[in-house]
């Protein structure tokens, strides 16, 4: 075996065009851009530092210099860092972050220190979309599309707690895609990633008032208000559903139990939505 084919074990298996993808590549590169994106979203490297040398990046994570490369181009694709000739790899601003892309989504719900300020962010932008989004389908939506609102709302007088996480998801989805708005649409992997963290950890880490009800009574005046053309109506109804999820990632930010109990639930839901697959504990570990 050549000395770069031991040094690079996987570079062969690169596409040229991954330097802008954003779904991760394989193999030792895609653990490598998983590390390095959650050592970014963690702090270990915080905006405006320089990254490491690329011999000790190299070294840390068992990776062949070409294909670290590839890798920073990966993190550069979803804005998390810039590469100059002359000043090596630095971490950009977190404004200039890809925010919606489905691994940095993954990444600020895989880290304990970034999770419920994300979902406080996601729970605000939610809020300001949901109500908007309601209005709309119910001025745009098929008669198909109307029917299967109400029929995913009723469902919930039935459904056990976890059946009804999945179903309140469904609903939500389901009502931004009827607004027939491809922008609006576009918030729908953001939002189900939002919606399953959030309910998923609510129903096991927030007691009281703000644990996690589906609440089929409101689901089903919202999905009638829909069906019915009601648009102002439905707006309404939206934006009391959305405020109580504010409320409710608030409560996980204050609830000492959770940074405690918390699972990886949240993380495993978004990698089934399109994010990475094959995280594991120990590449998590080496990034704190």
């Amino acid at each position: 075996m050549s000395r770069k084919a031991e040094n690079d074990p996987d570079e062969s298996a690169v596409p040229p065009s991954v330097a802008g993808a954003t779904v991760l590549p394989r193999g030792l590169i895609q653990m490598t851009v998983n590390a390095m994106g959650l050592a970014i979203v963690s702090g270990r490297w915080p905006p405006g530092s320089a990254l490491p040398f690329e011999a000790e990046l190299a070294s840390e994570f068992g990776i062949g210099r070409n294909a670290l490369r590839e890798a920073v181009k990966v993190l550069a694709g979803k804005g998390l860092v810039r590469t100059a000739r002359r000043y090596g790899s630095r971490v950009c601003d977190r404004s200039e972050w890809n925010l919606f892309d489905p691994d940095v989504l993954t990444w600020h719900l895989t880290d304990s220190r970034s999770y419920a300020r994300f979902l406080r962010e996601l729970s605000d932008l939610r809020a300001l979309i949901e109500p908007g989004a309601a209005a709309l389908a119910a001025t745009q939506a098929s008669a198909g599309e109307k029917a299967r609102i109400v029929a995913l709302a009723q469902s919930l007088l039935t459904a056990s707690p976890e059946e009804s996480v999945a179903i309140d998801v469904e609903l939500h989805l389901s009502i931004l895609d009827a607004t027939h708005n491809s922008l609006i649409a576009g918030f729908r992997h953001p939002l189900r990633i939002l919606l399953d963290a959030l309910f998923q950890t609510s129903l096991d880490s927030v007691s009281g008032e703000h644990r996690y009800d589906p609440n089929p009574a409101i689901h089903i005046a919202l999905a009638t208000a829909i069906q019915g053309g009601r648009a102002e109506e439905a707006r309404y109804i939206s934006t009391a559903i959305t405020a109580r999820g504010q409320h409710g990632a608030n409560a996980l930010d204050r609830d000492a139990s959770f940074w405690v109990n918390r699972t990886t639930t949240a993380a495993d839901g978004a990698a089934e939505g399109g994010a990475i697959a094959g995280t594991s504990t120990r590449t998590t570990e080496e990034t704190r």
